[in-house]
């Protein structure tokens, strides 16, 4: 069957004053930022602190990707990021990690703009210092490695020299770890939201993830963002430039940085981000399907992984991120290619060869891939590791025994006892038949079909594919979120002998959060409003999650429960 793709456009578009304790705050959070946290007592305990290591700082050799393909450093010196545009990206800064000398110009900082300095004019707005947080380890999630391939020690480590700097010129470089997306801090220095930055200055917490990381603009940052290819919508050439996005971006099809950032950190007429804050794509496939991240803490309570549920395992979820989504280029292998075909036939040959010749222009032929993973000895396509590659068993392992005890955080907010009880009752009445109505149970691991979750889905067949993977289809112009189906178009539980649909998610620490459903398509001013907009039936019976509370005391009661969990 000939495979045929067209356009999807939406119709409806997504919607520094400090105070005297926060430079206190700052000092008083130096010191011991490599030693164990109190979470890990347990029988566990040596585990969950290799866990710990393995989700804040572990790379698998990322950094060759992100420092000689991306050039994403490269980038953000030549653009002379500053400390107030890294929080302005939502990157997350981790006060523990911090030299003593740098703690005191931030606090100097601080407290000149507490006495009405302009933050312009300190030392938030030079881009060495921005430099300076990244070689101590501090903006979480990015790791610095010296020349010999060491993560450097922490500012605030015994270890860390102070003379040192991060030098890309005698081969330093700099890393992508789970934290990047799945940590934030507890605003304790800088808070999220202060003069307008989406990024924090604080303790760090694992688990939550990063609600507004800018991850478009981060990597349309780097110098050479054109090496994300297969995981950028593109217009396909051998089917007359179609392509499949949320917003009226027309596809990738020179495959040049230009585009590339013009997808990554551009918008439509309406002001829509193509890839949208608090987003991530993850999948190879040619395809917009950014998606809202997923929480890493509880992770023994939830399963399967992905917004799809393509992988029934934890760890083999892990390494895919880390063999594919951290360090794309195993795509322009044989083994990419392979994978790619099996997929999506010649599409995805075409971001196959379409990828090679992306990397060779970059002058990286024969460097490829990075990461340091195993052969599996699987079949490719296997979900343990679909391009038939796993990194280190033991800290897959320990990864997970880490955010298996990450706790959920709690909201903040006053709750009604007796408001919350009665939600908790309409819950278990309504909702309790998917979702798990206790939470301090498993979620339940059936994937729920997209017919269920999206009574407008009318998919159009594009490719057949051989069992147990399920025809490539797509929803085109069909109700009110045609895009609504775009991460399981090509990758989806169908890999591992599963239907077509999502994984139900885990619905714990949910405050903060203003978008909900996987693609953010119901958005509120904050989570209470997005909360009372999901469970309200003026969305309509055609809307994704059609499962309503009519009555408006009790939708209310609900919201204050969930907020609860």
């Amino acid at each position: 069957m000939t495979l045929k793709l067209h356009l999807v456009r939406l119709r409806r578009p997504l919607a520094l004053a400090a105070s005297a304790g926060a430079a206190l705050a700052l000092l008083g959070c130096l010191g011991g930022g490599d030693g164990p946290s109190s979470a890990e007592a347990g029988p566990d305990r040596a585990a969950v602190a290799l866990g710990r290591e393995v989700f804040r700082y572990e790379t698998f050799g990322n950094e060759g990707f992100w420092t000689d393909a991306m050039r994403l450093p490269q980038g953000l010196v030549k653009a002379g990021l500053t400390p107030l545009q890294a929080l302005g990206l939502g990157l997350n800064v981790d006060v523990e990690a911090l030299s003593p000398a740098t703690a005191q110009a931030l606090t100097k900082a601080l407290a000149e703009i507490r006495n009405g300095k302009d933050p312009q004019q300190t030392v938030l707005a030079d881009p060495a210092v921005t430099l300076t947080l990244i070689n101590e380890g501090a903006v979480i999630g990015v790791v610095p490695v010296d020349a010999q391939g060491r993560r450097k020690p922490l500012g605030s480590s015994p270890q860390y020299n102070p003379n040192d700097r991060l030098d890309l010129a005698r081969g330093d470089k700099i890393g992508i770890s789970c934290a990047l997306c799945h940590s934030r801090t507890d605003n304790s220095v800088v808070p999220a939201g202060f003069a307008g930055l989406a990024g924090s200055v604080g303790r760090r917490i694992d688990g939550p993830n990063a609600i507004d990381l800018d991850v478009g603009k981060i990597l349309a940052a780097a110098d050479n963002p054109v090496a994300y290819l297969p995981l950028l919508q593109l217009a396909f050439q051998s089917l007359n430039g179609a392509s499949i996005g949320k917003t009226d971006f027309a596809g990738i099809q020179n495959d040049t940085n230009e585009e590339a950032r013009a997808y990554l950190a551009g918008a439509d007429r309406q002001g829509q981000r193509h890839y949208g804050p608090g987003t991530f794509d993850a999948l190879p496939d040619g395809i917009n399907n950014t998606a809202y991240t997923q929480a890493f803490f509880r992770t023994d309570l939830a399963a399967p992984w992905g917004h799809a549920g393509t992988f029934a395992n934890l760890d083999d979820f892990n390494n895919y991120v880390y063999t594919v989504a951290l360090d794309p280029t195993v795509l322009a292998t044989e083994r990419g290619a392979q994978l790619l075909t099996t997929l999506a036939g010649p599409v995805g040959q075409e971001i196959h060869q379409r990828y090679r010749a992306v990397l060779e222009r970059s002058g990286l032929a024969g460097r490829y891939p990075f990461v340091r993973a195993q052969p599996t000895g699987r079949p490719i396509g296997d979900p343990a590791g679909v391009v038939g590659v796993r990194v280190d068993a033991a800290k897959l392992a320990a990864l997970r025994a880490y955010t298996d005890q990450l706790a959920a955080p709690r909201t903040q907010r006053q709750l009604d006892p007796a408001l919350v009880q009665r939600g908790q009752q309409v819950f278990a009445q309504q909702c309790a038949s998917c979702h798990t109505a206790d939470p301090n149970r498993p979620v339940q691991t059936a994937v729920q079909p997209l017919s269920t979750l999206y009574p407008a889905y009318r998919p159009q067949v594009l490719l057949s594919r051989p069992a147990p993977l399920s025809p490539v289809q797509k929803s085109f112009d069909q109700g009110p979120r045609p895009s609504y189906d775009n991460e399981v178009v090509v990758i989806n539980a169908s890999l591992r002998g599963e239907r077509v649909g999502y994984a139900q998610p885990l619905l714990l620490g949910l405050d903060g959060r203003k978008d909900f459903l996987h693609d953010g398509s119901v958005e509120g001013r904050d989570t209470l409003e997005a909360l009372r907009w999901l469970l309200d039936p003026q969305r309509g019976g055609q809307a994704p999650h059609p499962f309503y509370v009519g009555n408006v005391a009790d939708r209310d009661a609900v919201v204050h429960y969930l907020l609860s969990r």
